[in-house]
């Protein structure tokens, strides 16, 4: 009895282990990198990812570089000499060194000096050197060569771990890996020799390999206390330092070591077999290998046939070179269960089984398993209504309606009421209880009454008896309280007391509403086109999220609440909403497949689980490990793929190396424009957004453009800071780089050639001022000798010609005589008058103020009084500034020419004189009013323009000032100003 109980006991923990196995399957999914160099040459020979984020592989021989964007040949991106014309291998270490295995032997290559590393301690021994097997085990790289050692390199320093005899001529070099290694040991297969070293330790081991087993070697992958090997002849077999033995892993046939259709990897403590045909295996890395999970997995079959020529692991993310381009295999981050069924548009469940309802046969599956029955003939079965635990009423898109009982599938008998003049639509789309044994129909053409007692069938009407919602086509359909809510094609309605009302769109507005649900006095409606719209009945509110608030697609099929979250099956993505924030996923996160279909979602409340179905199938996960996963998102940082300068001699430079694109640019000043160009790194996951703004031109951030190109043209001196950011599509993960550009001045625009620019128009000026200084010293000095000269001796004869001619006068006996000399005695002491004024003109004493004003008054007296001519002479003086000379001599001069005409030509009238000096400006006015003058002689006048006015004219000028001169019947007026502030400078320095 005891014996019975414990066997039962130990089957049920058998079982309950089985089943945490089957949950607990690690999931794979794979993401198209790059499809090839293009679509004529798609083989990827070797690829690895350095630490930026660069994908460098291997096609063709040659090596290239894939920055997200675009692929680069290396010799584009290095223009050195590459000392390789052929590369076989290739692999990346943690301090950016990349291990190229070519035919020319082994090459090192810095990524971040952008050089070869020929010289260091750790290259010695390895330039060039010939390359048996590489393996990197994350912070060591080790390295077989032809010259018999087997080196171990960690950073900048190098260890020989053991040697060996190399071989002339191999046999046979295995497609995959000879080498392996962890922290502790090393296994390194060559020439029929098997090495085994303990890294601790030190002690090295070495065994013979079968010459069948060696010649058919492909593979060998670590396990705990020994080896397993790949042979495309026996399949796997394990080592465990004594012997080889063929492995036979639990549901492996020896027909599946041998098919070759399936990838085999160690991942972690676990050796991952994927299959062709969709099996998923996992097996504890280990002698016995005991079975960890067996289930399915959905990457692409196709993919599975290809050629594997090398994967590699990086943290979460395996890099597979295929014959067919490219690819990440990537884990999901979250519990997902898949059901390829084709085509899932209804979810529901009786028992323990759930049914998936399509337009093929009505299908079954089981949780946790992947089998998949078919329990009724191909229909279209498009919606569920769960009657009981055992029943179900079924939506058909053709037949109108049926009935799933304990997993068994009827179509049921219907009759429409007589009386009914509407046609019936067999076309049914959503369903609803309504009272008792009614349930509401929505159909393609309205909503429709079915008893399913009695099988009668007949339309929904409202208060005045109309059919509700005749001619649309009814997508989903609920009965709130006391009202009916549905929603079609042209929008969303609520039916209540008999009074149809459409609430959204208003305006007679169509909008596609595929479904809709309630949460705290709101209504939820999925869209076709505008997202996800919120009618806030409490604030007569309308709220719209799309594509810009984080939604996954404007179209959205399906929706449910899981307590407070709010799941969404879209056209392109699933996505969740808190309340506040979106979150969406993808088929680069693990998603099967990214269309769904509407209505198909169910939340099953017994397991916690969500099934969402779409175009491949149905799928289903845990709401709250999904969103954490969701949440746990990490975008990578902004990096500088490449930046190329142009300089105004149409010179183009480009650089690629991490040197030239640190947090500084240095641009010289012959630079006019600037590329940069980012990397998408990580880009085929496609869940990031880059956004970049560039101070003092762009202050605001824009997004990226597709390609990753900022460009900055008519480059002016300065700085430029440019900012980078990369942004996840939730928003909660951001990183974020600055770069400095800074043009350099070309010379003219420096401060030295300001200061020198300055100091050299000081100079100048004061040279200039030097010389002006002598130059008015001179001229002062010239002025003074002149006007005594001529006082003293010339006016000394010209007053003795005047007193003789007088004399003369007096004793003349004649009176024509005396007629000429009056003339000789007046034309003497105008030439005294005239004298006397030049020579107060030129002398610079008389620049004082006041000297001006009181001249002309003097002169005014001379000319104007003796002839009886009234005169009105008014100053205005603002200013204690003396006058300069040319200025004062000018206006002297002018203002005599204006007195002497008036004497000539307008003997008898009333003179106004106006002067006004001020800080600025000289204003002076000379008007001639005509009195007692005979208009029609005066009419016969002549008033051509004579020489005085033009001597005004030319003096006015040669001082910068205007003089303007009117005449007319009864007035002469002279006019003249002249601006002090703007020709004081100018005049007095020149």
């Amino acid at each position: 009895m005891f014996s019975r109980t414990l066997k039962l006991f130990l089957l049920g923990i058998a079982i309950v282990v089985s089943f945490l196995n089957r949950a607990s399957a690690s999931n794979y999914h794979e993401i198209q990198i790059i499809p090839g160099i293009d679509s004529y040459h798609t083989n990827i020979e070797s690829a690895t990812k350095d630490s930026q984020g660069f994908i460098w592989f291997i096609a063709g021989s040659l090596l290239y570089r894939y920055d997200g964007i675009s692929i680069k040949p290396f010799n584009e991106l290095y223009k050195g000499p590459l000392y390789f014309t052929e590369v076989t291998k290739l692999m990346a270490d943690r301090q950016g060194r990349l291990w190229l295995e070519t035919r020319n032997g082994l090459l090192i290559f810095d990524t971040q000096k952008w050089t070869f590393i020929k010289d260091g301690e750790f290259a010695k021994g390895l330039w060039r050197e010939d390359v048996i097997a590489m393996y990197d085990q994350q912070d060591r790289q080790y390295i077989a060569t032809k010259s018999g050692i087997l080196w171990q390199i960690s950073g900048a320093n190098k260890r020989k771990l053991l040697t060996f005899n190399p071989a002339i001529n191999e046999v046979r070099r295995p497609l995959g890996k000879r080498l392996v290694a962890d922290k502790d040991r090393l296994w390194f297969a060559y020439n029929a020799q098997l090495f085994f070293m303990d890294l601790n330790a030190g002690h090295i081991q070495e065994f013979n390999i079968p010459k069948n087993i060696y010649r058919q070697l492909d593979d060998i992958f670590l396990l705990n206390k020994g080896l397993l090997l790949r042979n495309y002849g026996l399949g796997y077999l394990t080592f465990d330092g004594a012997s080889f033995k063929k492995a036979s892993p639990k549901g492996l046939s020896l027909g599946d070591m041998r098919d070759w259709a399936h990838w085999s990897f160690a991942e972690g403590n676990k050796i991952v077999f994927l299959f062709e045909d969709g099996r998923y295996f996992e097996f504890q890395a280990d002698l016995k290998m005991m079975p960890l999970s067996a289930n399915r997995h959905y990457i692409n079959r196709e993919l599975l046939r290809s050629k594997l020529n090398q994967i590699v692991f990086n943290t979460n993310e395996g890099l597979c070179a295929t014959e067919k381009g490219l690819y990440s295999l990537s884990k999901t981050d979250f519990d997902i269960q898949y059901w390829n069924t084709g085509t899932a548009r209804a979810i529901t469940k009786q028992q323990s089984t759930y049914y998936i309802g399509g337009y093929a046969p009505l299908k079954s599956f089981l949780p946790y398993n992947p089998s998949i029955k078919a329990v009724a003939p191909l229909n279209n079965y498009y919606a569920f209504l769960t009657i009981n635990q055992d029943s179900s009423l079924v939506g058909l898109e053709s037949d109108f309606l049926g009935l799933l009982v304990n997993g068994k599938f009827n179509r049921v008998p219907y009759y429409k009421r007589k009386g009914v003049s509407e046609e019936l639509s067999p076309m049914v789309f959503s369903l609803c209880h309504y009272q008792g044994s009614q349930y509401l129909i929505g159909t393609y053409s309205g909503i429709w009454i079915y008893d399913l007692q009695t099988k009668e069938v007949f339309p929904l009407r409202d208060s005045s008896g109309l059919a509700v919602g005749i001619g649309q086509r009814i997508n989903s359909l609920q009965r709130r309280n006391q009202m009916i809510c549905f929603s079609s094609e042209n929008g969303y309605f609520e039916l209540s007391a008999g009074h149809l009302q459409k609430v959204y769109p208003k305006s007679g507005e169509k909008l596609h509403v595929f479904a809709h649900t309630f949460r705290n006095n709101k209504v939820y409606l999925a869209t076709k086109g505008k997202g996800l719209i919120v009618l806030d009945t409490e604030d007569r509110k309308i709220l719209n999220y799309s594509f810009e608030n984080g939604l996954a697609s404007n179209i959205v099929f399906s929706m449910t609440w899981v307590n407070n979250l709010l799941f969404l099956g879209t056209f392109k993505g699933l996505s969740v909403w808190d309340g506040k924030t979106f979150y969406s996923a993808y088929s680069m996160h693990g998603l099967p497949f990214e269309e769904f279909n509407q209505p198909s979602i169910y939340y099953d409340q017994s397991t916690k689980w969500l099934l969402i179905g779409g175009v491949l199938g149905c799928f289903a996960i845990e709401p709250q490990n999904f969103l954490a996963s969701l949440k746990r998102q990490e975008v990578p940082k902004p990096v500088l793929a490449s930046v190329i300068v142009g300089n105004s001699s149409s010179n183009i430079t480009r650089s690629y190396t991490p040197s030239a694109v640190q947090d500084t640019i240095l641009l010289d000043e012959q630079s006019v424009f600037v590329n940069l160009k980012l990397a998408k790194i990580d880009g085929y996951k496609n869940n990031y957004k880059t956004y970049f703004r560039l101070r003092p031109v762009v202050k605001t951030f824009q997004e990226l453009t597709t390609s990753g190109q900022i460009n900055l043209s008519d480059l002016k001196t300065g700085e430029y800071e440019v900012e980078v950011k990369t942004v996840s599509d939730n928003g909660l993960s951001a990183k974020t780089r600055r770069w400095l550009l800074y043009k350099k001045p070309r010379f003219y625009e420096t401060q030295i050639f300001y200061v020198f620019l300055t100091f050299a128009t000081g100079v100048i000026i004061y040279i200039l001022t030097i010389a002006r200084s002598s130059q008015l010293k001179r001229d002062k000095k010239l002025r003074l000798e002149l006007s005594r000269d001529l006082h003293d001796e010339v006016g000394g004869l010209l007053t003795g010609i005047a007193m003789q001619t007088d004399l003369l006068s007096m004793s003349q006996q004649y009176s024509f005589a005396n007629k000429s000399l009056d003339k000789i005695s007046g034309y003497s002491r105008e030439a005294v008058q005239t004298m006397d004024d030049i020579i107060w003109a030129i002398d610079s004493r008389n620049n004082s103020q006041g000297s001006l004003e009181d001249r002309m008054k003097f002169l005014t007296e001379q000319l104007l009084t003796s002839q009886d001519i009234e005169v009105v002479f008014d100053t205005e003086i603002h200013t204690a500034r003396q006058l300069p000379q040319y200025i004062r001599q000018n206006v002297y001069l002018i203002f005599k020419e204006a007195l002497h005409n008036i004497c000539k030509h307008s003997a008898s009238s009333e003179v106004r004189i106006f002067l006004q000096i001020d800080h600025n400006m000289l204003d002076l006015e000379i008007s001639n009013t005509l009195v007692d003058l005979n208009r029609d002689d005066h009419g016969k006048k002549n008033f051509r323009k004579g020489q005085g006015t033009t001597n005004m004219e030319r003096r006015a000028e040669s001082i910068g000032a205007k003089v303007t001169i009117v005449k007319s019947p009864n007035t002469y007026t002279v006019h003249l100003t002249a601006n002090l502030k703007f020709r004081k400078l100018l005049f007095d320095l020149f």
